[in-house]
């Protein structure tokens, strides 16, 4: 899950010992839904992370849009290429059963981050680190 809540600064009133949750801020990643043979795929942000925590230096964005993916980088890890980042989410996303589905890899200065420091969810996006 990527639910961020923000927990209040005492107890329970009622005695318990747990810490309140104060707020529910939101989710900061979403599964997306990409098209495959026989109707659409979920795929769930581990998918991405699995790839990506390892080759982005900074951080990560993945945005869905109606042309494909587009892959933000910040930051390259020593060895890794665009190509080759591009290669495993395209061989990642066939191998569960996504098709037609074009990925764009590009590198950026920085990923925008919210407050708590995630990279902020939009319909369609997520981000790592």
């Amino acid at each position: 899950m990527s639910d961020t809540v923000r927990l209040g600064g005492r107890g329970c009133p009622c005695g318990r010992s747990f810490t309140l949750l104060e707020d529910i801020e939101g989710r900061l990643e979403d599964v997306l839904q990409l098209p495959g043979r026989e109707g659409p795929v979920t795929i769930h942000p581990i998918v991405f992370h699995h790839l990506l925590d390892q080759t982005a230096v900074s951080g990560w964005q993945v945005i869905q849009e109606a042309s494909g993916l587009r892959v933000l980088l910040a930051g390259l890890a020593s060895g890794g290429s665009i190509d080759g980042v591009r290669a495993a989410v395209g061989a990642a996303l066939t191998a569960a059963g996504v098709v037609q589905t074009r990925v764009h890899v590009q590198l950026v200065e920085q990923v925008e981050r919210t407050a708590l420091g995630k990279a902020p969810f939009v319909r369609g996006l997520m981000g790592g680190r």
